[in-house]
């Protein structure tokens, strides 16, 4: 027994980060071309792919030769004069790996259709997929398509108008650390803008599953998310559900009054077009200023995203946990009928932290599982009755979701935020306690 489960602690595995950094803007006309020429190709293939079904039966490698055979021809077919019956026309010479890629990019999207085609003629209720069309697809960079990669600047394979060109492109990001892996970078391109996104592979020490976990690991974290000024609560265990610590994540409050400073630029910037004739003229403009807003409350909400499951991990790796619970929000939210959670999705940020949370723990070697939210926040987690909810100098009720408080009619009472964290991870202890 003692050999299995130190065979299970030493499994290590690996996760991928993509690192985005943006290029300096020159030659963006070549980057424009470059894209076009590949998505032409990527088309190309899928349009054969489309008509020869057969070729998706075979693995990638084996797929990839029969495409080149058949789009390129072989030696001994240029040998007896003959041409490939699915050649590539009216474009330049491909080089190799920018060929590759884009059948590789082809396969991926050929595949995809066939499998929806499928699911959707078992089940005719769902959406009929569309075929590709109009293709956008960003370009995938393979080995000799870009060089002399290093910190700050990269050099790349692009068509110019007229021939194949390598240039040197500077870049501003994140620095990838040392000693990790590189896979294929993506170039994207956003607006008047590209951007280089770069797949970075780094190892995980840890990759047990949570049955393997819960047979060594005597503590874990249950977090609740309630969205007001305090944006998680986290709650360290023992198996039999005796609470260790707490920890409360606030900065809901801060990350409120940037929203609204942008949602009052919103109403002012309508003040002053009122007495603007041009009805016209004031719906652009304000279409546009609306998006711009809208953008900065995303990037505003996403700022905070990350930077609540940061803490949570640190917080986590401080005190050596390697189990994290968090409730299950998938399709269960109705905000219409929530409103503490202020009746809409774009505001709430649980599924965000959550979505964070998951990968940045994995990279750490700890692992996030769910549970379902039934009764997470209406339950008292100490007795099971249902609880009232109530802020100071207010008449406590069980429909009162904006209440931070709680009591319940067995005279427990404190804090409703930690006790739904209480409630997830007892919840979830009770399937160990059970076998």
């Amino acid at each position: 027994m003692e050999k299995k489960e130190s065979i299970a602690e030493n499994r290590t595995g690996c996760a991928t980060v993509t690192y985005k950094s943006r290029l300096y803007d020159r030659h963006q006309d070549w980057i424009f071309y470059t894209k076009q020429i590949y998505n032409q190709v990527v088309w190309h293939y899928y349009q054969v792919l489309m008509d020869e079904t057969q070729i998706l039966e075979q693995s990638n490698f084996l797929a990839l030769r029969t495409l080149e055979e058949i789009s390129i021809g072989t030696k001994e077919m240029k040998a007896r004069g003959e041409e490939p019956i699915w050649k590539l026309q009216n474009l330049p010479k491909i080089p190799l790996y920018f060929r590759r890629s884009a059948i590789n990019m082809a396969l991926g999207l050929a595949r995809s259709y066939v499998v929806s085609k499928e699911r959707w003629q078992q089940d005719i209720n769902r959406r009929m997929p569309s075929p590709a069309a109009g293709l956008d697809c960003s370009i995938v960079l393979y080995k000799g398509m870009y060089r002399n990669f290093c910190e700050n600047s990269i050099e790349l394979k692009l068509y110019n108008g007229e021939k194949w060109v390598w240039v040197t492109y500077p870049y501003t990001g994140r620095k990838i650390p040392k000693g990790y892996k590189i896979l294929s970078p993506t170039l994207k391109v956003e607006k008047h803008h590209t951007f280089l996104h770069i797949p970075v592979e780094t190892k995980v020490e840890d990759i047990r599953t949570i049955n393997e976990r819960m047979e060594t690991e005597e503590l874990i974290c249950a977090i609740s998310f309630p969205d007001n000024d305090c944006l998680a609560v986290c709650v360290i265990m023992n198996k039999k559900g005796k609470i260790k610590e707490s920890h409360f994540i606030h900065g809901g409050a801060e990350r409120e009054e940037k929203r609204q400073k942008q949602l009052k630029r919103l109403e002012k910037s309508k003040e002053s077009r009122k007495d603007d004739g041009n009805k016209q003229k004031i719906e652009q403009n304000t279409g546009r200023e609306n998006q711009d807003i809208y953008k900065k409350i995303e990037q505003i909400n996403q700022y905070y995203a990350h930077q609540v499951s940061r803490e949570i991990i640190k917080y986590c790796v401080k005190n050596k946990i390697k189990v994290v619970i968090v409730p299950n929000y998938e399709n269960t939210i109705n905000f219409q009928t929530k409103g503490y959670l202020k009746t809409n999705g774009f505001h709430w940020q649980g599924r965000a932290i959550i979505r964070n949370l998951k990968y940045k723990a994995f990279q750490k070697g700890i692992v996030v599982t769910t549970i379902r939210p039934y009764h997470i926040a209406d339950s008292c987690s100490e007795c099971g009755a249902k609880i009232q909810r109530y802020n100071e100098g207010h008449k406590a009720s069980q429909n009162y979701y904006g209440g931070q408080l709680y009591q319940c009619p067995n005279g427990h009472k404190g804090n409703a935020a930690l006790n739904s964290a209480k409630n997830i991870g007892r919840y979830f202890l009770r399937r160990f306690q059970n076998e």
